[in-house]
């Protein structure tokens, strides 16, 4: 089933949505799970929590699965507390956390508790996880924009090559770009923070190989290897940035990779 929650977040000082997959019982006379394993699931630039349920079969693998998912909408924010904007990184990581285990029958465990997404919401599982490492026992980018700072990109790309566009309301997510990198915004500071503490989430990354992204996910996952990070990486010849990879991609994390011991 999927619900569809209007409600008044105190964070964003506004009214706010989200859509929420519970699984039926796998036999009509069981009754509905309780503490179930819950998955974030994150949209990209230029979409909101319809655009997974539009445009991929996440119900049908949710069900199939026996999983709790989650879809908030964020706007073009990329997750943060905005520079010139609301504050989405403390909406998504203490308010819609708390909101859904008060809710809804899902675990309060971090080892029930993962965090997924594509494009703008690659980066956003990414940084939502590896800043609250107690909270999400993995995490998984689809084509994901992982090096908002261009902190490694430029030495990866091909000589002459132009750099993949920021989008125009960088600013309003970040203030001046030129200091993502090495801030608290930049995956590969809060991975050095997480592996400080001990406590890393299991990490996936994917993407295709025409991706414009692309280049940036092998810089990203090469410089994140030699830092010690363990990431389970899949990528698929010829595919662009379109939702039948990501829809291939979240059957095959969920049935292969999330609920893996």
């Amino acid at each position: 089933m999927v619900l569809h929650c209007d409600f008044h977040s105190p964070v964003l000082k506004r009214n706010t949505h989200i859509n929420v997959i519970l699984p039926t019982p796998a036999e009509p006379d069981e009754p509905m799970l309780k503490d179930m394993k819950v998955l974030y699931l994150l949209h990209g630039l230029h979409g909101d929590e319809t655009s997974w349920l539009h445009f991929s079969n996440i119900e049908r693998y949710a069900n199939d699965a026996q999983i709790a998912v989650v879809i908030p909408g964020v706007g073009n924010s990329f997750y943060q507390n905005m520079a010139h904007g609301e504050d989405f990184f403390t909406y998504v990581t203490e308010e819609l956390y708390k909101f859904v285990q008060g809710l809804f029958p899902v675990s309060k465990k971090r080892e029930d508790t993962f965090i997924a997404g594509l494009s703008m919401g690659g980066y956003g599982a990414w940084y939502l996880a590896l800043a609250c490492p107690e909270k999400y026992a993995a995490t998984a980018s689809f084509s994901g924009a992982v090096d908002v700072g261009f902190r490694y990109l430029a030495a990866a790309m091909p000589k002459d090559a132009p750099m993949p566009p920021m989008p125009f309301y960088v600013e309003n997510c970040f203030g001046d770009p030129k200091t993502i990198a090495g801030s608290d915004r930049d995956v590969f500071a809060l991975f050095e923070k997480a592996k400080a503490k001990g406590i890393v989430p299991r990490m996936y990354q994917s993407c295709g190989t025409a991706d414009f992204l692309y280049a940036m996910n092998v810089a990203a996952n090469k410089k994140l290897t030699e830092m010690g990070a363990e990431i389970t990486w899949r990528e698929t010849p010829g595919i662009d940035h379109v939702w039948d990879f990501w829809d291939s991609e979240i059957r095959w994390l969920i049935n292969n990779w999330l609920l893996k011991d």
